[in-house]
């Protein structure tokens, strides 16, 4: 799900932005709504957010000046200026910064949804751009491919709501905005069916069609689909028109459908197949019978979930007993590779220090074991890595996160510095999970322990200096060669100004 912050210092314009459009369905989360440029910038430390809606002139930090400071580290932050201020020269300066949007005051509702998609398709033709975001076809596509089965392997089991789904892949896959086609072949028998999925692979591949399909089995009918992506699908039609399997000509009939987007389409398949009792789902080299037992992988994901958020060593102990115990007594072993899915599927909502890549790889290790006795002893070696042990039970703060303080301690003079540039450049991490976890270990956001140890360390440098050389400590504690920044940063913390804080002291020495 696409990530939007709101900046103005008007709370009537902040709050009716926030409130009157219905962001959801539009695929879009709103991280934060913030009253000045301050604020904002704290803010987009903690919640980095795709696209950032921002008046143009805010107090203590203004909107240009935000940008100026955000562009110089987060290039693929999308930004819309919002200003009842007409002049040409904001718009040339905002236009230097690579600002595409520049929305006037007074605007409609529609202006700012207008405004807001357009850069929400930019956001994703950047990430196609840098690679983050995988083709249809090819090794990327490859990776689309995996991740939308082991979705489906997800979704149709479970009989728990499609919603979640975006707030798990959203960084991966886009689950609003990419239309799907969704195709049918009705009246194919199952002894047909791996021939005919092979035959529409060798069909596409050899007249170039560019499309890389997942397919899904239930009685007498064979449903796929792919990423639109410029398909020529008039070609397409004619192809597969074509395909026909059966003990007799002319079985076969074949129809289309265009989806909207990822999640109408899954919402649409799920609809349809739900009511069968067993499910097969093919993609690439994998394929899976899914046993519609949905109390059964209810009771398996609660578990998951319970044991994610055991409080002591004892309770996660326990769970995981439980979880052992109803993996060792499936003999099916389709079945067990289904609810091994859904476990790791788990395990990667709860610790985002897994990426869908890694659950792909776990999924791909699963699929490879022969035995039903080899898939438990895989989940059970897992386990202990995937859902860890209790926080707090291994010392005040976890390596990484100690790490983290250190490192800023260290670099206080930076003024580019972030958690998400410490965490990708240091330790190579998720950035939503150590950004969580460093929540959870310090009891405070990044943003807020960075100013903590900035405003800290000011205090010792103003007393050694006076009032002519606040500049010089401004930018010793990474505000750069910005004093009036670092002025409303430390009347922030402290309720004086520098100066007013160099005066008291001596004041109080005398």
């Amino acid at each position: 799900m696409i990530r939007l912050l709101i900046a103005d210092d008007e709370k009537i314009i902040r709050e009716t932005i926030c409130n009157i459009i219905d962001w959801k369905s539009l695929g879009i989360e709103v991280v934060a709504v913030c009253k000045d440029g301050l604020e904002a910038y704290d803010a987009i430390l903690d919640e980095y957010p795709d696209i950032v809606l921002t008046d143009i002139r805010m107090p203590k930090l203004s909107g240009l000046e935000l940008i100026h400071r955000i562009t110089q580290n987060h290039d693929d932050i999308q930004f819309i200026i919002l200003s009842g201020y007409d002049e040409f020269d904001y718009a040339r300066e905002a236009m230097r910064y690579g600002i595409k949007h520049y929305i006037l005051k007074p605007c409609n509702e529609q202006e700012i949804i207008n405004a807001v998609q357009d850069a929400v398709k930019e956001h994703y033709r950047n990430l196609e751009m840098r690679g983050d975001l995988p083709d249809s076809a090819g090794e990327g596509g490859l990776l689309r491919t995996d991740l939308i089965y082991h979705i489906f392997l997800r979704a149709l089991p479970s009989g728990q709501s499609l919603e979640n789904l975006p707030a798990i892949f959203g960084r991966a896959l886009d689950f609003y905005h990419t239309p799907y086609q969704l195709c049918y072949l009705y009246f194919l028998e199952e002894e047909y069916v791996q021939k005919c999925i092979d035959h529409i692979r060798e069909l596409t591949a050899a007249n170039g069609l560019g499309c890389s399909f997942t397919y899904v089995y239930v009685k007498n009918t064979l449903a796929f689909f792919t990423p639109d992506n410029g398909i020529d699908l008039d070609l397409m039609d004619r192809l597969l028109k074509t395909v026909d399997f059966g003990a007799h000509p002319g079985m076969c009939v074949y129809d289309r459908t265009e989806c909207s987007s990822l999640l109408s389409l899954l919402e649409t398949l799920c609809g349809r197949v739900k009511r069968y009792e067993t499910i097969s789902l093919y993609s690439q080299d994998q394929s899976t019978t899914i046993y519609n037992y949905a109390s059964l992988f209810r009771q398996i994901t609660d578990l998951a979930d319970s044991l994610s958020h055991a409080e002591n060593e004892e309770t996660r102990v326990q769970y995981i007993s439980e979880i052992r115990n109803i993996i060792s007594g499936i003999k099916n072993k389709d079945l067990l590779q289904a609810l091994t899915g859904s476990i790791l599927m788990k395990a990667m909502q709860n610790n985002s220090n897994y990426s869908a890549a890694d659950i792909t790889e776990f999924m791909a290790s699963v699929s490879s074991k022969s035995t039903t006795e080899e898939i438990c002893s895989f989940l059970f070696e897992k386990l202990d890595s995937l859902f860890g042990k209790p926080a707090g039970e291994e010392g005040k703060y976890k390596p990484f996160i100690q790490e983290i303080m250190d490192y800023t301690k260290k670099h206080i003079a930076d003024p580019n510095l972030t958690l998400k540039w410490i965490v990708e450049t240091q330790l190579f991490m998720n950035v939503d999970y150590v950004s969580r976890q460093f929540m959870l270990q310090t009891g405070t956001k990044f943003s807020a322990y960075l100013n903590g140890l900035r405003i800290e360390r000011a205090k010792q440098l103003l007393l050694q200096c006076d009032t002519e050389k606040i500049y010089s400590v401004a930018e010793q504690v990474g505000c750069g060669n910005n004093p009036q920044y670092f002025s409303h940063l430390f009347k922030k913390f402290t309720g004086m100004t520098p100066k007013e804080y160099i005066q008291k002291m001596t004041e109080t020495k005398k």
